[in-house]
């Protein structure tokens, strides 16, 4: 499967380089400026909110960069200390979720977007996978795919708990938020999720 991947990796860089190719000018270099089309305008000019940003940021103060760095590289995410979680012993057998293989039924739900109650499934889908790979320890596609019948009948109870026809973001929103924070525990346990 390995070999495939890669050949298949290797076919698509090599399209990407033929359309690369294709779209230079046929001498090889770049379009000068005047032949650029004006719609795009020119390569070299900045767009006026970039060049007035590039000013302010000229006249920054060292202090002020660094605040503005560290405002960036603000991490908004929860906060879960996993510096006690140890690799389990299937972390060796580890395979990322998205190559695990799906029943047909939760691959059409997992995929749809746009009708309602879609995203509620992918929530509640994500919660029990990761809650699923912390209590069994199981990092291989056993422990985190979970069967289409149960997902649905979590749905169920939900739905009845709330007492709506279809589910919302906002009744999910706590178990995305659980999903968020136990992954970063799946991660530590196990690598790549």
């Amino acid at each position: 499967m390995k070999r495939t991947v890669l050949a298949g990796g290797l076919v698509i860089l090599a399209v990407g380089t033929l359309a690369m190719a294709q779209m230079m000018p046929p001498d090889g270099g770049a379009v000068p400026a005047q032949e650029q089309d004006s719609f795009f305008g020119s390569i070299d000019a900045p767009e006026p909110e970039l060049k007035e940003l590039l000013e302010m940021q000229a006249g920054m103060s060292k202090a002020e960069r660094q605040a503005e760095e560290d405002y960036l590289n603000l991490d908004l995410g929860p906060d879960v200390d996993v510096s006690g979680i140890e690799r389990v012993p299937s972390a060796n057998d580890n395979q990322p979720y998205r190559t695990c293989e799906k029943t047909p039924e939760m691959q059409a739900n997992l995929r749809r977007h746009g009708d309602p109650g879609d995203r509620a499934y992918r929530d509640i889908s994500g919660y029990l996978s990761v809650t699923n790979v912390i209590a069994t320890k199981d990092c291989t596609c056993a422990g985190k795919v979970i069967p289409h019948e149960a997902v649905t009948m979590f749905e169920d109870r939900l739905r009845d708990r709330f007492a709506v026809e279809v589910l919302e973001p906002k009744h999910t929103s706590d178990l995305y938020n659980e999903y968020d924070r136990q992954l970063k525990i799946v991660t530590a346990m196990c690598g790549e999720y």
